[in-house]
């Protein structure tokens, strides 16, 4: 029955009418009248699967050509969404008015709006909903004279959800709940549901841990099958063994450090650099081989691949790998045997790569080093001997060396620099917050940074050119719709760098973010440009990386956490074997490949969702500690109904229009402004401003200000 579909598809796509009816397509496919009902069942399939649009009329067309896409809603707190298209297009803006009962993470049909000139973005309207993305539903238990209800934590779900009082037995008002949606509201009619599962009162740190795990579908703890197969894996007594057994290369004598955050427990790589003649380097990238322990296809395979990826939170690691893998057998520690995949990179005085080599190998690390060490060794601040091995010095200055000749070349040929500090949370023991600072990333980490991505080119670049499969990291061509509005927005600011080129190109970029460099509108400006591009995805097929200005990119670098990185590991030692890789191998890589990077980018899509909302819970905490303190930000958005703004400290808070009570402000759309009807007075796009703090909740992962000025 595929068969059938993809001809129509084909039918449809090449017809030169837009749409067909029931009796075109019959003929079209060569098939007879009695065959009609096998005809309309795969049309309603398909229909159903958003590959189809069937018209008022009574006719069936792809849905590009009749001006509709089919995707996933990103809903958003603020009350609109956007599609998420199948096809890799930019995403359109829906308003709240024209989701049409549609929610967050649904699968729908959307119908393209006729632009007015005066905007760039695409806008649509839902006109069906293919499925929903969940009918399940964490939020706090409410009771008013007629029924229960539930109010969902997560604000871009419609609320709230009336719950029948005999649908109510355990559960008191107050409770985390979860609720399963059985009829869903339209218009002003509420959704309808049941409660399936309690976790307990609201604010318990047991219970609002539970109900964010819930929220967000985050693993837990590893099934049987798997801790299992761990039992079964060769120990740290058996590594050596590899080194004869599978024709490993001996690099244990080369010096090498890992370079990780403090905290840090799974180390995935390590760096060796040495200087040769006439101003030529030689860099080795040695990255853990988990391949070797985790066998495709076996239990543990199985559940990585369904993680898809390590998950960050401010209290706790959620790993891709048992920790036993993660922390111990895989990880790089120092003065320890361990198996890895190196690449060695011959590079010439102006960074560019003259030759590589890649083999598994077997390792020995120097020393565990961290950035906050190096980083005040190569600022001079280091108070005592910062290493162990005091020859480490030399390695390291070249390594800095050599970092800002691969940036230069970087930034030359056309990558953007737009790396945004982030914030740096600190807990107690209890998982409150004590502290949170901006944290910019220094010279350290900017040296792995550049090491690591010299890599993963190299290794790209070789299986492209050896025509081999691979899961590519890709990055789009921005959309010119979003780059005008970009421009727009750069000049309602006073920013004018853009103003007159017609066709903007990365090194256009590049000079708009080194103009603004050390400004008060910095990161404003950098978060314009990176909201005006495309995600970056996972594809097995190469379309270049337009952030680093890479003709070929992967990701190889973190097999621990990463899954991607994983496959490409197993592709790469494949093809270095004595037999390479086999034709059926390839074919059945080719197959597998796109479903694995579609998979893929989903869970990185919901692990940075996951994280995302874990920091503003934890920031909306801190900040329920500091009410009526006063702090000084940029506005980073305008709304008809108030003004974001950003803290220094990264925290990100809201000032409610009925908060400007000193005059009766009309929002001003095209100059992204609030305007003072009286005294002229105006809020506008990137102003520097000063607010007190008025509430903060954490379970809404919300902080609300009021203008101190």
């Amino acid at each position: 029955m595929k068969e059938i579909q993809n001809k129509i598809e084909k039918i449809l796509k090449d017809h030169k009418k837009n749409a067909l009816t029931e009796r075109d397509l019959l003929s079209a496919l060569g098939l007879q009248s009695q065959d009609k009902k096998i005809l309309v069942d795969e049309l309603k399939k398909m229909e159903n699967d958003g590959r189809l649009v069937k018209t008022a009329r009574g006719r069936y067309g792809l849905p590009e050509r009749l001006n509709y896409l089919a995707g996933i809603l990103q809903g958003n707190k603020r009350g609109f969404a956007f599609l998420r298209p199948d096809q890799k297009s930019e995403d359109v803006f829906i308003s709240a008015d024209n989701l049409k009962g549609a929610a967050h993470g649904d699968r729908v049909m959307v119908r393209l709006e006729n632009r007015k000139r005066s905007k760039k973005r695409r806008e649509g309207t839902v006109i069906g909903i293919l499925k929903r993305g969940s009918n399940r539903l964490v939020g706090t238990l409410h009771r008013d004279k007629n029924n229960y209800y539930v109010i969902p934590d997560d604000r871009r779900f419609p609320g709230p959800v009336v719950v029948p009082f005999k649908k109510v037995k355990g559960p008191e008002v107050g409770d985390k709940v979860v609720v399963e949606i059985e009829k869903w509201g339209q218009g002003t009619k509420p959704s309808r549901g049941k409660i399936v599962e309690h976790f307990g009162p609201a604010g318990s740190r047991l219970t609002e841990k539970l109900a964010f795990f819930h929220k967000y579908e985050l693993p837990g703890d590893f099934p049987p099958a798997v801790l299992k197969a761990l039992d079964q894996l060769s120990g740290e007594d058996e590594v050596t063994e590899a080194l004869s057994a599978e024709g490993r290369e001996d690099l244990r004598d080369l010096k090498m450090v890992t370079i990780d955050d403090e905290m840090a427990r799974d180390f995935d790589d390590a760096v060796s650099l040495q200087k040769l003649p006439g101003g030529r380097w030689q860099l080795g990238v040695h990255i853990a081989d988990v391949s070797h322990y985790v066998r495709e296809g076996k239990p543990i395979d199985r559940e990585a691949f369904k993680r898809g990826t390590s998950i960050y939170l401010a209290e706790r690691v959620i790993h891709m790998l048992p920790p036993a893998l993660s922390e111990n057998l895989c990880s790089l520690q120092a003065n320890r045997d361990r198996l890895a995949v190196s690449v060695i990179m011959d590079i010439d005085d102006r960074g560019e790569m003259t030759g590589a080599s890649f083999a598994p190998s077997l390792i020995k690390v120097t020393e565990r080093l961290t950035y906050q060490q190096v980083e005040a060794y190569l600022k001079g601040q280091q108070e005592k001997p910062v290493f162990k091995d005091e020859s480490l010095k030399v390695m390291l200055d070249n390594m800095s060396t050599l970092a800002e000749v691969l940036r230069r070349r970087r930034m030359k040929r056309g990558a953007l620099d737009l790396d945004l500090p982030e914030a740096r949370i600190e807990v107690d023991e209890e998982g409150v917050p004590v502290t949170i600072e901006k944290r910019v990333m220094g010279r350290s980490e900017s040296l792995i940074e550049e090491f690591m991505i010299y890599c993963n080119e190299a290794v790209a670049s070789y299986l492209a050119g050896e025509k081999r499969p691979c899961i590519f990291r890709v990055h789009a061509i921005p959309a010119e719709e979003k780059l005008a509005q970009l421009r727009e927005t750069l000049t309602m600011m006073g920013i004018g760098a853009l103003s007159n080129i017609k066709i903007l190109k990365p090194k256009h970029l590049n000079g708009l973010l080194e103009q603004t460099r050390g400004e008060r509108t910095e990161k404003l400006v950098r978060y314009l440009v990176l909201r005006s591009l495309p995600q970056a995805m996972y594809s097995a097929e190469n379309e270049g990386h337009f952030g680093l200005a890479s003709e070929y990119y992967c990701h190889f670098t973190s097999p621990i956490r990463r899954y991607p990185d994983l496959v490409v590991h197993r592709i790469l030692k494949q093809q270095l074997s004595p037999h390479g890789l086999s034709s059926e191998r390839i074919k059945r890589l080719q197959a597998r490949l796109p479903e694995v990077s579609l998979h893929s980018s989903e869970r990185e899509r919901a692990a940075v969702e996951a994280e995302r909302a874990d920091e503003e819970i934890k920031k909306a905490q801190y900040m329920e500690q500091k009410i009526g303190e006063v702090y000084s930000g940029i506005i980073n958005g305008v709304t008809n109904f108030g003004l974001f703004v950003e803290l220094d400290n990264t925290i990100e808070g809201m000032i409610p229009v009925v908060e400007l009570d000193d005059d009766y402000y009309v929002y001003n759309e095209k100059a992204a402004s609030l305007i003072g009807e009286r005294k002229r007075k105006t809020y506008r796009l990137g102003d520097a401003t000063k607010v007190r703090v008025i509430r903060a909740s954490r379970e809404e992962g919300q902080v609300t200000f009021a203008p101190a000025e």
